[in-house]
């Protein structure tokens, strides 16, 4: 029995390497895409308070959790000014 854990054990750890680098891969840029999500949102923002000709009315909404699941995959391409 302990030679069969002695022969698993490199694999085990090699594996529990590679899931700690993905897992922190993935949490990376799951925080940019929010940043820069916040930060195009209050680019918007700033830019229709600062254009007194908008009929824009700006209203706090809430995204659905639809919304949240669609995120990152590319569906809507996103206007960069």
């Amino acid at each position: 029995m302990l030679d069969i854990i002695k022969a698993l054990l490199p694999s085990i750890c090699v594996a529990l390497l590679f899931w700690y680098v993905i897992r922190n891969i993935f949490r990376a840029d799951r925080n940019e895409r929010e940043q820069v999500d916040k930060y195009y949102s209050e680019i918007d923002v700033s830019e229709v308070e600062n254009n007194p000709e908008s009929d824009v009315k700006m209203t706090s909404t809430k995204s659905s959790d639809y919304e949240k699941s669609e995120h990152g995959k590319g569906n809507a391409p996103r206007s960069h000014r």
